[in-house]
């Protein structure tokens, strides 16, 4: 069932007695709960957290706590699953999903009234009719029908030598296969709820900037088109503009929370790095320089020259270069950067000024928050990185947020050497409908990979670095595997569609499963995202070989 009030059918229904809240670990997920959460704070309503990171934890919290709570609340995920299949409620059960995956399961938008998907009104859904999917209304058994008016019928319409139900069938089938064909990102969860936090008057700066936090993610992360981000940003420059107009700054407190809009460069983490080792590090700019090969590297040299950097200048760290240059050398880059390709160097943002004393960017906040959620944990629990990771949105969390800054630097570092190698020793391939590559046993910082968002991000740096080296490429999708950290014998696939495609949706997950299906290989889709998936290693080679048959045709 879909609902579009997330006042009144939502929150309303939830603070009637204690919730169960699964939430996914993903930046854009813990940003929505972080608002929740504090919704249900001011109301002191009693709830039970669940971190969880696919479809086996889902039925695992879900078995476990479901029998003390009657209302659950789902914050990006399960909505692209079967969930009354999967989970059996029972029938005082309500089960709220907030969820950016596309596209919803449709038995869980036309259930009877267990399965709720909250739908703000920003968003516009497009789903099959109920008649079309799940009631053949019109095509009663053609024995019923007087057989003049199946004579006429066969006159006027070839299709119509078919019984009416066959053809009802068929137009069913194309109708799923349209709507299941392509997967992808709706908008944020976070935004989502704190559209909800605004209808009900409890909205604030705070929550606004954990809305950002998540909207970035879905921007840096490639979840998202810039189209898609330049809409939501839209409705959040509204937001800031009404809560951070200030007409009277006599009785401002000098630790008053403001934002404000700010350009922001697509340089990772370069406030808390050197200016050439965020260059080197951010997957724009270096894939663009290609700066693995030595020309590359005399590229970025040149770029800085053009600008007139003193090397020494740009090896040091960004907070301790001349005041005159660190003002200015941000408009230096964008102008620059337009001579030497990089014409998407920038986009728009915000910041967020504590006081007189601490600023920070989102795009910063957000990848120190990723990085400690994708830490690798050989013990499979995600509930320790995840309250790691909520701590670290805290106002009062510099030490975590450094931590996690550091570790997003490290990640960034293993990123770029993984890429390096696959380029040097040529061991990307291109099969003719998808280029891919497999990260070996052994391999430098292996571990870093286990999680699906961290080879995720291997991928999209994978790929841009791929094209710049090989441009037909551009036009197809990559795909990625990489040895389980936990599980012996097994493998993480993950995909991401072509660089030149118009939107970040991706056939990829309906892909695998056909794909595997055709060969019987041993996989498991436990991931909230299909394009992600487990397989036993042994079987890759005939997965692959039967992918590039099925997208081939």
């Amino acid at each position: 069932m879909i609902i579009n009030n997330i006042k009144d059918d939502f929150y309303s229904q939830i603070i009637q007695e204690r919730v169960l809240v699964l939430v996914n670990t993903s930046v854009d997920a813990l940003c929505a709960w972080k608002i929740l959460q504090s919704l249900l704070h001011l109301d002191s309503v009693q709830y039970t957290l669940v971190p969880v990171n696919g479809r086996a934890q889902l039925e695992e919290a879900y078995t476990v706590h479901s029998a003390q709570n009657n209302t659950i609340v789902l914050i990006d995920c399960g909505a692209n699953l079967n969930l009354t299949e999967i989970l059996e409620p029972q029938e005082e059960t309500q089960i709220f999903i907030i969820d950016s995956h596309m596209p919803y399961d449709l038995d869980n938008v036309y259930d009877g009234g267990t399965i709720k998907i909250v739908v703000t009104d920003e968003v516009e859904l497009e789903v099959p009719r109920f008649e079309d999917i799940f009631q053949d209304s019109d095509a009663e058994d053609d024995a019923d029908e007087p057989e003049s008016k199946k004579r006429r019928e066969d006159e006027d319409d070839e299709t119509s030598v078919l019984p009416k139900k066959e053809r009802w069938r068929r137009k069913r089938e194309e109708l799923l296969y349209t709507y299941y064909e392509l997967s992808g990102f709706g908008q944020t969860v976070a935004l989502s709820m704190f559209n909800l936090a605004w209808k009900m008057s409890k909205d604030n700066n705070q929550s606004l900037w954990w809305a950002i936090i998540g909207m970035t993610d879905q921007l840096l992360h490639h979840k998202i088109s810039r189209d898609q981000y330049v809409t939501c940003f839209a409705q959040v420059q509204q937001h800031v503009s009404r809560l951070n107009n200030y007409t009277d700054t006599s009785n401002v407190s000098i630790n008053n929370m403001k934002l404000k809009y700010s350009n922001e460069l697509r340089l990772d983490l370069y406030r808390h790095w050197s200016l050439m080792e965020s260059l080197q590090h951010s997957i724009y700019t270096a894939a663009r320089f290609r700066i693995w090969t030595t020309k590359g590297k005399k590229k970025l040299t040149e770029f800085l020259a053009d600008m007139g950097l003193p090397l020494s200048q740009c090896k040091q760290r960004f907070s301790s270069m001349d005041m005159d240059i660190r003002k200015e050398v941000c408009g230096w880059i964008e102008v620059t950067a337009q001579r030497y390709g990089l014409e998407e160097i920038s986009y728009s943002s915000f910041e967020l000024q504590y006081g007189f004393k601490n600023k920070f960017c989102a795009a910063d906040l957000m990848y120190a928050v990723f990085s400690i959620l994708t830490q690798p944990d050989t013990t499979g629990k995600t509930h320790a990185a995840f309250l790691k990771a909520q701590d670290t949105l805290n106002r009062n969390s510099e030490a975590l947020l450094h931590e996690g800054i550091e570790s997003s630097k490290l990640l960034l570092g293993a990123l770029l050497q993984q890429v390096q190698a696959f380029i040097d020793m040529k061991q990307v391939v291109c099969t003719g409908p998808f280029v891919y590559a497999v990260v070996q046993e052994g391999a430098t910082d292996l571990h870093l990979f286990s999680n699906p968002s961290a080879l995720l991000k291997l991928c999209h740096f994978l790929t841009e670095a791929y094209v710049a080296t090989t441009r037909k490429a551009a036009t197809l999708p990559f795909i990625l595997a990489a040895p389980c950290l936990n599980q012996i014998d097994e493998s993480i696939v993950v995909g991401v569609p072509p660089i030149a495609a118009d939107s970040q949706n991706s056939y990829l997950g309906r892909a695998f499963k056909q794909a595997a299906d055709r060969v019987d290989a041993r996989v498991e889709f436990d991931d909230f995202n299909p394009s992600v998936m487990q397989i036993k290693s042994e079987d890759k080679a005939k997965f692959f070989d039967a992918l590039t048959a099925l997208l081939t045709t």
